[in-house]
Order: structure tokens, then sequence, then C-alpha cells
């Protein structure tokens, strides 16, 4: 038989070389956590062509947003031909997009979908109109063009007349609209009435007579992919920020973009987060110690069995949290709440393995009244050892080919079980149980530390009574 708890030491000594420089790293460069725990956002974008991580890095560089990870993915409900993306020459009203949402719908039914956004082109907003939900086979952008081969006219967005310093005696044309920053105007074509010239002196200031603009359509573009993009900033993203993103794609490769989904966190939200992450396994961990306390009541001393199996949970918990803090600085891998999951899953898993090798010490115990406490658990592990790798190594299998071949959504979650299995399998053969060992034969030290006690643990009167 194997004497594996004979070589107690060599196995602890291997769990503080695994333990340490993650330690340190956590120490000195903590975690980089994801916008779950500092405030920031998450944006996920459907873009008109294929993007790559890479690229998208490289069109928002200029953008400075904090901390970004792009990550890419596919949403095969809605198909890249589904959609069509009208790009106009300006910014429209509200007038303006109803007639545009009335007269596409009128065309191709009234389950289109038409969504208006905006980007900025050398400084100028422009409309950009993504339509979807077609019913049957999707519009051409040749079709799109010509029925809105007539659009009427805008009003000024700005709401700013303005007015040179010398003004010709001819008339200029105007149209009446409310001053606002998106003024509305009536959703007709044609040009305003004529008014008299103004004073020489005039200046450009507000004015409710703002020219209307002539709206026409710049590009149509069918897209041709199922591709997502999501955008991991700690950057506040508002709506401006939006279509900065937007237009600095659009300047990068000249495809178009729309928003599926904006989630932001706030610094006090990020907080909260952070502290019920805490507190989770904190809660977790007492459960155990009072679970594993209680089922082994008959057991002589039942709590140093809980606190074994506590100690091992840190074990794997310090392991995970070790390896990834150094994979932020080196490989900038964020932790969000799904790493929480993770961690609390190696704890169920931990304790778990951990528990099926104390029952069988216990069981042990009762039948093998002649051996040594170190005989018994190193038999207990021998016993158990076989069924506890076959049903690891079929986790970890499944894992690792979910790691190497699953989704970016998914790695860091996956990748957090994989290491956190692998060191509960350790753990719960090689740590847990040698602790109990170590504890019973009192090497800790802490008999050396009681009064009327010899360095070797054993009471003087003991001592005594041997020499008489």
């Amino acid at each position: 038989m194997f004497n594996l708890v004979g070589k107690r030491y060599l196995f602890l000594i291997i769990s503080l070389i695994v333990i340490v420089p993650g330690t340190i790293s956590l120490l000195v460069k903590g975690l980089n956590v994801g916008i779950d725990f500092r405030s920031g956002a998450t944006i996920e974008l459907r873009p008109s062509t294929n993007i790559t991580s890479t690229q998208m890095t490289s069109y928002l560089k200029p953008l400075k947003l904090e901390n970004l990870e792009v990550l890419t993915g596919t949403n095969t409900t809605l198909k890249g031909p589904g959609v069509v993306w009208v790009r106009l020459n300006t910014q429209i009203d509200q007038n303006v997009t109803s007639y545009l949402i009335s007269t596409l719908q009128k065309q191709y039914g009234s389950q289109l979908t038409v969504q208006v956004n905006d980007l900025s082109i050398d400084n100028k907003k422009i409309s950009v109109l993504n339509i979807t939900n077609f019913q049957g086979a999707p519009a051409t952008p040749a079709d799109i063009k010509t029925v809105l081969a007539r659009i009427p006219n805008t009003a000024n967005p700005s709401g700013v007349s303005v007015t040179p310093t010398v003004i010709p005696t001819t008339s200029v044309q105007q149209a009446t609209a409310t001053a606002t920053t998106r003024p509305k105007a009536t959703a007709t074509v044609g040009k305003g009435t004529p008014t008299p010239a103004a004073s020489p002196t005039a200046t450009a200031t507000p004015t409710s007579n703002a020219a209307p603009i002539a709206v026409h359509v710049v590009d149509a573009q069918a897209g041709n992919t199922v591709e997502t993009v999501t955008l991991l900033t700690s950057s506040e993203v508002n709506s401006d920020k939006l279509v900065t993103i937007a237009s600095a794609i659009f300047k990068g490769n000249g495809g178009y973009t729309y928003v599926i989904s904006n989630a932001s966190v706030s610094a006090s939200v990020a907080s909260e987060t952070t502290l019920r992450a805490f507190l989770a396994v904190l809660a977790a961990s007492v459960c155990i110690l009072l679970y594993v306390w209680f089922s082994f009541r008959k057991v002589a001393k039942p709590w140093r069995y809980g606190a074994c199996a506590i100690i091992a949970l840190l074990h794997d918990v310090l392991v995970v949290l070790g390896i990834f803090s150094i994979l932020g600085w080196l490989l900038n891998v964020q932790v969000d709440t799904l790493f929480i999951t993770a961690i609390l899953t190696v704890v169920g898993f931990s304790v778990h393995d951990t528990i099926v090798v104390f029952d069988r010490i216990r069981e042990n115990m009762q039948r093998r009244t002649s051996e040594t406490f170190e005989q018994v658990v190193n038999a207990s592990l021998v016993q158990t050892m076989a069924r506890s790798l076959n049903t690891s190594l079929t986790v970890i299998f499944t894992l690792t080919a979910l790691t190497l071949f699953g989704g970016l959504s998914i790695r860091t979650f996956t990748l957090a079980l994989l290491i956190g299995i692998i060191s509960g399998t350790y753990s719960s053969i090689f740590n847990a149980s040698m602790l109990l060992v170590i504890w019973e034969k009192g090497e800790l030290g802490f008999n050396r530390l009681r009064r009327g006690r010899t360095p070797d643990g054993r009471e003087a009167r003991e001592l005594v009574g041997s020499r008489r």
C-alpha cells in the first residue's frame, strides 16, 4: 500500500509553491476586475460587416476608453442580410422620422422595425436608419433608395439661422420653426417663403426662422454577418459616447452598427456587488464548517474535520484568485460576476470531494480499531483516490473543451472552474487529510504552548508515570 500520509509535508510544500506566487501577485497587483466591480459599461453592437477584436480595438483607440475589452460572438436570431442600413445626408427631426417609418411600413409591412441612430462625420451629425424584420426576403439597398427617393425637408437641427455681415437685397429662403435643439417642422417638400433682407450688422443668433434642410439618401448597405461585438469598458458611456463609437467604426471600415444593449454599472452598485460577493463566499464557508461539524459529531473532535475542510477550501480559492491575478496583468484577463459563480462552484466541489475522503476515514476508524490514526487515514485515501480522480477527470475534460473551443463570453468562467477543480481534487486528497493527521499527532506545535506538556506534546504526568 502506498504511504501517502508519510509524504504529507512534501504535498504541503507543493501547495505552498503554487499558492505563494499568486498570493504575492494578489497583494501587489490585485485582480483585474471588470465593470461589475468597479463601474463602467457593457455595450453589445450589431455590425454590418465582420470586425475582429483587433480591428475594433484599433478603431476605438482614439476614444481612449478605459480598460477596453472587445468580445466577438454570433447571434443567429437575426440574419445578416436581414438588416439594411440607410445613411442620410443630415440629422432628421421627428416629423421626418415619422414619415420615413410610415413610408417603409406601407411598402414592406407594419411588422417592419426602423431604428434611427446618429453618426458624426467631419463634425457633422447625420442620421442612419437600421431597418429590420422584413416579411419574406429582405429588400435590397437599391429598392430602399427607390422607396425613399422623395423625403420631406427637416428642420435645422441647430435651430440657428446664420446671417452674414452683408446681406444682398435678394431674398433668402426661410421657414417657420421653433428655436429648440431639434425643432419641429412640417413634413412637406418645398421651399420657404421669401423675407426681406436683414440689417447689415446682424450676427449669428438663435432664431425661429432657421432654414429647413433638404434630406436625401446618401448610402444604403445590407448586412452580411451574424456577428455581434461586445465592448467592456470602465469608462462612462452615454448617448453621445455611443455616437462617437459608431462614428469611429464607420471611419475605420465604412461599416455601420446599431446598439443591441447598453448596460451601465455605477460606482455604488459596483461596490455593493463586491461586498455581496465577499459575503457570499464567507457565508458559504461558515455553513460548510457547521455542516461538516454536525455530520461528524459522533467522531472525536469533529470540529477538526470542519476546520481542515475550510483550510482546503481556502487553498482552492487562493489558487484560483492568485492565478487570475497573474493572468490579469499578464494577459489583461478580467473577472466579473460569473467569476464569483465559479468560485462558489469550486468551493462546493472541493468540500464535496473532501467529505467523501473524511467519510471513509470515519468508517474505517470503526473497522480498523487496531491501527493508528495515520494508518487509517492512509488506507482511506488509497481507497477513495480512484473514485475522486475518475470523477474529477470527467469534469476536467469537459471544462477543457469548453475553455478551448467555447465562446469568449464564458471562457473566464470555464477557466476558473477548470483551475479550481484541479486544485480541489489535489487539496481534498493531499491537503485536507494530511492536515488532519498533523493536527491529530500534535505536529502543529500548539501542544508545546500548553503548560504541563513535554516538547513532544505528552503531558508531564504521563512521562513521570512511564519512568516509574
